[in-house]
């Protein structure tokens, strides 16, 4: 199973979904929109959040925590 697919599956009972960016270890929180994945670091202004396509999230980010409730 891809980390996309794991996201996908989690979102179905998770309230926030915790992430990592291999290549960097910038951590941040995750959801899908149309088919993309949309990630969002902390910054209060949004400029260090991005959209990423699911080839590239199950390449270059892993799932690292799934908050229910």
């Amino acid at each position: 199973m891809t980390e996309y697919e794991k996201l996908v599956q989690a979102e179905q009972y998770a309230h926030t979904i915790e992430i990592i960016e291999i290549t960097t270890g910038k951590t941040g929180v995750a959801n899908t929109k149309d088919g993309n994945v949309e990630l969002f670091y902390g910054a209060d202004d949004g400029s260090d959040d991005k959209t990423v396509t699911a080839e590239e999230f199950s390449r270059d980010f892993q799932i690292t925590d799934v908050i229910t409730g």
